[in-house]
């Protein structure tokens, strides 16, 4: 396979000359270009476009860290945020290079020193957020899709989870449910601050605590299996409870599984409200109320501001909170007047 030093020799000058023609980053003769794209020509020798746009700085890649929480693959949610942040990559001809890494992850400076990727987008966000602050100290361009304990110049892209379970739980008490228990993710997420839990939980107990009603806060591990185990614990120590509302969209196949199996009916008997897509909350029969997350448009934004940032566009943090509509499906119906009853 010829090489740039094969067509040096052939075109009869040095191999910087060759380089300086290919990147344009100083000025050649015409009569040296034409002998250089001929001796290329003739030799079938195609640049590489990579190593030409990383000779200058400019790789148009971009960077995708999305740590799984499951480590048996990516939800259907999580696919739509790679497929939005995809697409809108595609427009502009960038490209994404993906890693789904550790959530204590400790190389992240790694990319900003390799130069391959021009900036990153980062998924998965704790409150504190080891990944932000080490890039925030270089100084190297990113971009959350989620929110930190201290987003104070940072562009991010979050669902306002707060007013995501607050949504949910006023249409519940609409539908006069007094007993609505929290499935929330696993002790592990608990205990590392993850955004999406933190919030969620903190508003949920705030709102029943408001409200002078009880509060039903279980954890799951985010599969189904773990979040069948989880909610039998829940109906057989509480059976007055007869709704849920989880931001766990790993385990909601498995509490389906669980209400059915205690010998409930959803949505005559039981209630279930998430925070997840509409495409995940059809797969499901019956097919789910949610609080929407449109992944794919967040997927999409974040790519948008950080391209702007790399072009020097986006002067100050652009900052957007989401704040999420309750589709109402068949997951959910009016609390049973006698109460749910367990076999």
């Amino acid at each position: 396979m010829p090489n740039m030093e094969d067509v040096a020799k052939l075109a009869g000058v040095s191999l910087s000359t060759v380089s300086h023609a290919l990147s344009g980053k100083r000025p050649i003769s015409e009569g040296t270009k034409q002998r250089i794209f001929a001796a290329m020509k003739e030799l079938d020798f195609h640049p590489n476009e990579l190593a030409r746009r990383l000779a200058n700085k400019q790789s148009q890649i971009i960077g995708f860290i999305f740590p799984r929480i499951n480590p048996d693959g990516f939800s259907t949610l999580q696919l739509e945020f790679i497929m939005g942040a995809i697409k809108a990559a595609e427009e502009i001809n960038y490209a994404l290079l993906f890693s789904s890494s550790p959530e204590d992850d400790n190389d992240i400076l790694r990319f900003s020193r390799e130069g391959l990727v021009e900036g990153l987008i980062l998924m998965e966000i704790k409150e504190h957020d080891l990944r932000v602050e080490k890039l925030r100290e270089v100084n190297f361009p990113f971009v959350m899709i989620g929110l930190n304990g201290n987003p104070e110049g940072i562009s991010y892209i979050e669902l306002d989870f707060p007013h995501a379970i607050k949504v949910g739980i006023q249409y519940l008490i609409g539908l006069e449910h007094k007993h609505i228990a929290y499935v929330g993710y696993s002790q592990k997420e608990v205990k590392l601050e993850y955004g999406p839990e933190v919030r969620s939980y903190n508003t949920y107990l705030r709102i029943m605590k408001q409200l002078g009603l009880p509060d039903y806060a279980y954890h799951s591990v985010p599969s189904p299996y773990q979040g069948y185990k989880t909610v039998k614990k829940l109906l057989s120590e509480h059976p007055e409870v007869t709704a849920i509302i989880t931001p766990n969209e790993f385990a909601i196949q498995g509490m389906y599984e669980a209400v059915n199996k205690s010998g409930l009916k959803i949505p005559q008997d039981f209630s279930i409200i998430s925070i997840t897509s509409k495409s995940r909350a059809e797969m499901l029969i019956p097919p789910l109320t949610t609080v929407d997350f449109p992944a794919a448009e967040m997927g999409k934004l974040a790519v948008e501001s950080l391209v702007e940032i790399l072009s020097g566009k986006e002067k100050l943090p652009r900052q957007t909170l989401i704040k999420p509509m309750l589709i109402p499906r068949q997951s959910s119906g009016p609390c049973p007047k006698l109460g749910p009853l367990i076999e």
